[in-house]
């Protein structure tokens, strides 16, 4: 399956996503989505670029309003490097002093939160109605059609990269 120019390989589908993984480049960054309930078996592996960025939207739940997180793949762990978002709600940053922030402005209408924020891998809920993508260079992944309503994002390991 693709979306865009990169590949993203779906799991389970063994004899395309062997031919579709094969154009990414083995230097690439690789991001493993897998269940985060039942077995915890990974669903997808997505190649992030020579830069090892992506980043995450969805629609904030309270505010109504469209949430860019971005992040980039450093020394093997996801660090978050900023929020972009239109509304102040529940769960989005109001101070410039928030945890981990190193910058605050306002710029075209958004609110951006500059960090250097270490998270581990990340567990999400995925529901249709708040529009979760997975964005990464030339590639946009709703995350709501792989079938699954939680997911957990992590590096993957090299040894396990196609």
């Amino acid at each position: 399956m693709t979306r865009g120019r990169k590949p993203i390989c779906i799991l389970g589908v063994a004899a395309i996503a062997a031919t579709l993984c094969t154009s990414a480049r083995a230097e690439d960054a690789w991001l493993c989505l897998s269940e985060t309930r039942g077995t915890g078996a990974e669903i997808a592996r997505v190649p992030l670029g020579p830069e090892g960025t992506f980043r995450l939207s969805f629609i904030h739940s309270v505010s109504k309003t469209p949430v860019v997180d971005v992040y980039r793949i450093e020394d093997g762990q996801i660090l978050q490097t900023s929020e972009i978002f239109e509304a102040h709600g529940a769960g989005l940053p109001s101070i410039a002093n928030d945890m981990d922030a190193t910058g605050w402005r306002h710029e075209d209408g958004h609110f951006i939160l500059d960090m250097h924020r270490l998270t581990g891998p990340i567990p999400l809920r995925i529901q249709a109605q708040f529009k979760n993508t997975l964005h990464t260079a030339g590639s946009d992944l709703p995350l709501a059609d792989l079938g699954h309503s939680a997911l957990t994002l992590a590096p993957c390991d090299e040894e396990t990269s196609l």
